[in-house]
């Protein structure tokens, strides 16, 4: 049988500002048939009689195309080798499925990309998994972060249009941790959608976010009016988050779209008018952040209907952040901002209405007319009020209903016309691993 060996880490020494990648071509992923992978635990497990476990691992795996299903996958510390070293293995009795360790991520290094630019290609954080029989292993993957994802499958994805990409995203990006006068914790359960840095979100290989922008005028500095929230709720200041992404794309040739997508607090007059004053100052502070990176519209666009430019067509020019803003007549004023981006939300708590939703919405995006080339499938479900008011549930619970059935739709039925999937707390499913996957299948029909 032809073994097929992928995610290999690609070697160059011209990336802005990374260290040039291992010689020995590290090999982050191997497979005889099907694919195992691990994925994050959003909630904390609860054990009777022990200590709570937050970041559980889980092992995951899908052997349907296989002819002969591997009998046994385990956790390892370290590449896997032989089944003398793994950490603890389960028995696999299903073709597709899924096993929740007692076992804690913990504080993960980014191998290099803690704080900036390190080695380029796919690495392996610590967690390692594998399948086979009792005598060999057969299928073998790790949580790796993909900082230079884009660049390393340059020479395939490049060509591509923005909205031919498969793209991972998240959803309330900037929700990952309270930064205020008040608190700063760290897990919630109806405000907090992730539990990544948006540093740490780009170099585990997310490339769009979803903002949600307020402006508070009791601040005496300006920039430090503005803030993400999630709905009324301050979260984080802009600002700081703006500058991470500037230090990414000084460190890469990645692609970024940040998408301006709601705003909650200070944006409007009560009659709904837009403060012109509160999104100029927006504007100004984005400029003057990432002014350097912009894609203008005015240069880039392709009109309505179209699915915008290639990827290599911003690398070429080196701007290579888009820049969405959801306010229509700010858009006219500034022909500069990319329009609204579709965002297809299915505004439900039920994870069966949100995939039938999807469903329906994916397979009919784009839209002929549509001004972006853009479109983003929301894949979280939205608790209502009494959710909310009862305590029922969380949205680290929600999300652990919906993540496993992102990543088998994204793999099949989502898989052709897909463009951005974004989710709550990604590390809890394979979206980045497949968008990678999509996107170089993509380029392959062209």
């Amino acid at each position: 049988m032809v073994v097929s060996w992928y995610s290999v880490a690609l070697l160059a020494a011209t990336a802005l500002g990374a260290s040039i990648g291992p010689s020995d071509k590290q090999i982050v992923e191997k497979s005889f048939c099907g694919k195992v992978w691990i994925t994050i635990h959003s909630p904390t497990l609860r054990l009777i009689g022990k200590s709570d476990i937050v970041d559980a691992i889980e092992l995951n795996w899908d052997f349907s195309t296989c002819a002969t299903i591997p009998t046994q996958i385990g956790l390892f510390m370290n590449k896997p080798t032989s089944w003398d070293n793994g950490l603890i293995v389960y028995p696999v009795e299903t073709l597709e499925g899924y096993h929740i360790t007692h076992v804690s991520l913990g504080e993960e290094s980014l191998v290099g990309w803690d704080y900036g630019a390190g080695l380029r290609g796919p690495q392996c954080l610590w967690p390692y998994v594998a399948a086979g029989d009792h005598n060999n292993i057969q299928v073998i993957n790790c949580l790796k972060i993909q900082p230079t994802w884009m660049e390393d499958n340059g020479d395939k994805i490049n060509k591509l249009r923005i909205g031919e990409l498969a793209v991972p995203g998240t959803h309330n990006a900037g929700a990952w941790r309270f930064d205020t006068e008040i608190s700063t914790v760290s897990r919630d359960l109806f405000v907090l959608c992730q539990d990544r840095s948006i540093w740490a979100q780009l170099v585990y290989g997310i490339r769009y976010f979803d903002f949600r922008i307020a402006y508070y005028d009791f601040y005496p500095n300006v920039e430090d009016r503005y803030w993400l929230n999630h709905n009324l709720i301050r979260v984080r200041p802009l600002v700081p988050l703006l500058r991470e992404i500037k230090s990414f794309l000084d460190s890469t040739k990645e692609v970024v779209f940040l998408d301006a997508h709601h705003f909650p607090v200070g944006f409007y007059e009560h009659d709904g008018a837009p403060i012109r004053s509160v999104h100029a100052g927006l504007l100004e502070l984005v400029q003057r952040e990432l002014g350097s990176h912009l894609a203008l519209a005015t240069q880039f666009s392709t009109g309505a209907g179209t699915r915008g430019p290639t990827i290599q067509s911003l690398v070429d020019a080196d701007k290579r952040l888009v820049f969405s803003y959801v306010d229509n007549s700010v858009v006219a004023e500034n022909s500069w901002l990319w329009p609204i981006l579709p965002q297809l939300w299915a505004n439900t708590n039920s994870p069966t209405k949100l995939l039938e939703y999807l469903d329906n919405a994916i397979s009919t995006s784009p839209q002929p007319s549509a001004r972006s080339p853009m479109f983003s499938a929301m894949a979280q479900t939205t608790p209502n009020v009494l959710d909310i008011l009862l305590l029922r549930g969380s949205l680290r619970h929600n999300a652990d209903a919906v993540n496993r059935n992102v990543t088998t739709r994204l793999r099949t039925l989502w898989r052709q016309r897909s463009n951005i999937v974004a989710s709550d707390f990604f590390l809890a499913n394979d979206v980045i691993d497949l968008s990678i996957e999509i996107s170089v299948e993509r380029s392959t029909r062209l």
